[in-house]
């Protein structure tokens, strides 16, 4: 019986054995050339594959921890799932890879071309993306807290329900982007150019945004409690429903904003959004300047209990403004905020 049990115990052993060895196992002429080889779920940590072919290659599940894989050329590859954490992807090609659900937390991406690369879901905590290539990049749900990101474009990015806080973005280039229910909290993003950004139902309490420029931007139902946004721009912005209590806007120009809910053109002195329900209540709102807010598919989508706490105006409860603060023509300061020279 022991015998036996001894033969069971060795077989196990060896087939672990086996399976760990093909687990690792590479074709011929790999690391060098590995153009479209399938390593779906294998260990690969620690490898060196400095300047290897990897373009087209399924690394899907990979675990490649602190594996060398600078200046690799990985353009369509899939690594999805994979485990890069504290990697070495410095000047390494990534352009269109699919990088979804991927560990990158403390990856060297120094150089790295991560350009329309897919990373939604990834993990990038604390990373340095400085010098990195992130030009028209997915991050939809991705995790960055406080990675570095001062000068960075991310023109047009997508950042859906992503969670930057405490991020640095100091003079960013975020034009165009796609920020709806992000979270970016704490972040520093003063002096960076944030154009024409959707930050509808986004979360920038106690953000940095001072001198930033954030013309046009559709920030209908944010948070910006506490927000810093002294000499910042909001020339033309929406802000129904947004709350800036507690928020710095000494110096900040915020004429042609949208601060007050807006009303259908022919509606009467007792007119009420709250008789109003389901279609109609959004053909009332298309009618006005909310319809910016509406055009963001996640906006459109609310349900009737989240969208109508947000039909209010702006809360500006004990803001602070000076005489530099330009507000919209005809606006009516609220006695809830506060004239603070500097």
């Amino acid at each position: 019986m022991r015998f036996r049990f001894k033969i069971f115990a060795y077989t196990v052993f060896l087939v672990a054995l086996l399976l760990s060895a093909c687990s690792s196992h590479l074709p011929k002429g790999c690391p060098k050339d590995c153009v479209g080889v399938d390593l779906t779920g294998a260990d690969l940590s620690g490898r060196n594959f400095s300047r290897a072919n990897l373009i087209d290659a399924n690394l899907g599940k990979t675990k490649m921890v602190k594996t060398n894989l600078s200046e690799a050329d990985l353009r369509g590859a899939s690594l999805e799932e994979s485990d890069l954490e504290s990697a070495n992807l410095s000047g390494a090609k990534l352009i269109g890879v699919n990088l979804k659900l991927t560990n990158l937390r403390n990856t060297k991406l120094n150089g790295t071309n991560l350009s329309g690369s897919n990373l939604e879901n990834a993990k990038l905590s604390r990373v340095d993306l400085t010098t990195a290539n992130v030009s028209g990049v997915l991050l939809n749900n991705a995790e960055l807290i406080g990675s570095i990101l001062n000068n960075v474009d991310l023109n047009g990015a997508e950042m859906i329900s992503a969670n930057l806080s405490g991020a640095n973005l100091s003079q960013a280039n975020l034009n165009g982007a796609i920020i709806t229910e992000a979270d970016l909290s704490g972040i520093k993003a003063n002096q960076s150019k944030m154009k024409g950004v959707w930050a509808n139902l986004t979360k920038l309490v106690g953000a940095n945004l001072s001198g930033a420029d954030l013309r046009g931007n559709t920030m209908f139902g944010a948070d910006l409690t506490g927000a810093n946004l002294n000499g910042a721009l909001l020339n033309g912005g929406l802000l129904v429903g947004a709350n800036l209590s507690g928020a710095d806007l000494r110096g900040a120009d915020l004429s042609g904003a949208v601060l007050t809910l807006p009303f259908p053109p022919d509606a009467d002195q007792n007119f009420s959004y709250d008789s109003l329900k389901g279609q109609n209540l959004l053909l009332a709102l298309g009618n006005t300047s909310l319809s910016k807010a509406l055009l963001d598919p996640i906006v459109f989508e609310l349900p009737e209990s989240r969208l109508r706490p947000l039909l209010t105006d702006t809360i500006l409860q004990g803001a602070v403004y000076d005489d530099k603060t330009i507000w919209p023509l005809g606006f009516t300061i609220p006695s809830s905020a506060i004239y603070m020279p500097e």
